[in-house]
């Protein structure tokens, strides 16, 4: 298993920005200097502790390591990330809504416009809308596996109405043209190897999307604006200089969608293409009711919905709280569980009773199916069993049925092929 990937990420922002928090502490005067060591101390014990781990191994780590730089803000901020993003990894959904809401816990006010709105079934209204746009941009919180639900329900019906590429930010440069025929393997990208994920990129080329990687080109720290150039230099060469109506479904992170200053404003500059923009990430379901937006809590309360749902305004038009950047707002009803597991991340699967027998003792214990069991390949499903005596399920399905069982230090400890179910006569 790869080193989590966002002190990758943001090493330059903490390096930038942590001086100036350090500045403002009361408690602690540091010089920068002194500042950026102490930093750069606590960015090789992470990496030390992590690299070349098994997922279990290294939240283990990082769980420790942030009760150790629990009095340093900005490491402690980075590790909850980085704790957020294993627990998505990991199937722990509740866990990774925690570790974001530690890290930002205080809820937004209330809008209140959300009081007047109506709500759509999200996946018939965003069909509907896509008739009349060539481009289609949904985005995700990348510790939040359901936001690339929506994306998966919605590839069969853009299928339908003529949308041939599907380019996504997690690809890693030509992974298009790298992935096996039959499953997703794990140099695809960092985000893939979630394993909803995977099965969105699987399904979509299952259906004939021809898959495109954009987000390449342009150095970390450089700005937004030569990323997001770099990466419409990359869609164009690749799709819209040879197919300029090619209908392109775009699955993006947080505010790449911003129709304002980023992908969504250089696409239409270069392209003269206007997006249909879909924001999932502003009204969110929360580890706890308290960290929740008021307006997405208020929503939740005073409307009946088992679905995503995209928000109107009593004339029926999509409403935006900030129309500038995104064109609609979906929000997802809290999440219901069986088994421990989210029933949205079943993806029409079977969900099974996990046998912690499979896990000999071994805990925390990685339990994975698979559709072929290549070493290289990301799983369909996969929890990490920490709590032995917690009633806990997997998914399943006539294609993905290859029970792998690893213990934290990635070694194997159990595996079966699970026997289909004879049709009754």
């Amino acid at each position: 298993m790869k080193t989590l990937h966002v002190v990758a990420v943001f090493i330059v922002t903490l390096f930038t920005a942590a001086p100036l928090a350090a500045e403002e502490s009361s408690k602690e005067e540091l010089s920068k200097e002194e500042y950026l060591k102490e930093v750069n101390k606590a960015f090789g014990r992470i990496y030390e502790a992590t690299n070349g781990k098994t997922l279990s191994a290294q939240l283990v780590a990082l769980e420790a390591l942030s009760v150790e730089y629990k009095d340093n803000r900005p490491v402690f901020d980075l590790l909850l990330q980085e704790r957020g993003t294993a627990y998505s990894l990991m199937g722990k959904h509740k866990q990774a809504l925690n570790a974001f809401d530690q890290h930002d816990p205080n809820p937004d006010e209330l809008n209140t416009e959300v009081i007047n709105l109506e709500i759509r079934d999200a996946v018939t209204a965003i069909a509907e809308a896509a008739d009349s746009y060539q481009v289609v941009m949904i985005n995700e919180a990348h510790h939040v596996p359901q936001h690339r639900v929506l994306t998966y329900r919605l590839l069969e019906h853009l299928w339908d109405q003529g949308f041939r590429y599907f380019a996504l930010e997690a690809l890693s440069p030509d992974a298009e043209n790298e992935i096996p025929d039959g499953y997703v393997h794990k140099p695809a990208g960092f985000y893939t190897e979630e394993p909803i994920f995977a099965s969105l990129v699987h399904y979509a080329r299952q259906l004939g999307f021809q898959l495109v990687s954009y987000d390449y080109g342009s150095e970390i720290g450089t700005g937004t604006e030569a990323r997001e150039r770099s990466a419409v230099k990359n869609l164009r060469e690749k799709v819209f200089n040879d197919e300029p109506d090619a209908k392109m479904l775009i699955h993006v992170g947080y505010s790449h969608i911003n129709e304002d200053s980023w992908l969504a404003h250089y696409l239409k500059e270069a392209t003269k293409i206007d997006p249909l923009t879909i924001n999932q990430t502003d009204f969110t379901e929360r580890s706890h009711v308290k960290h929740e937006p008021k307006s997405y809590t208020w929503l939740i309360e005073n409307h009946d919905f088992n679905k995503p749902v995209a928000l109107t305004k009593p004339d029926g038009s999509y409403w935006s709280p900030t129309p500038e950047e995104y064109d609609m707002t979906v929000i997802w009803p809290r999440t219901q569980y069986r088994l421990n597991r989210p029933k949205w991340a079943s993806l029409g699967q079977e969900l099974m009773p996990v046998d912690i027998s499979w896990c000999e003792q071994n805990f925390p214990c990685t339990i994975e199916v698979y559709r072929v069991g290549n070493e290289d390949e990301v799983p369909s499903d996969r929890i990490v069993i920490t709590e032995p005596n917690v009633p806990t399920g997997i998914f399943i399905s006539k294609a993905s049925r290859l029970i792998k069982v690893t213990d934290t230090a990635g070694k194997l400890i159990h595996t079966e092929t699970l026997p289909l179910e004879e049709p009754e006569s």
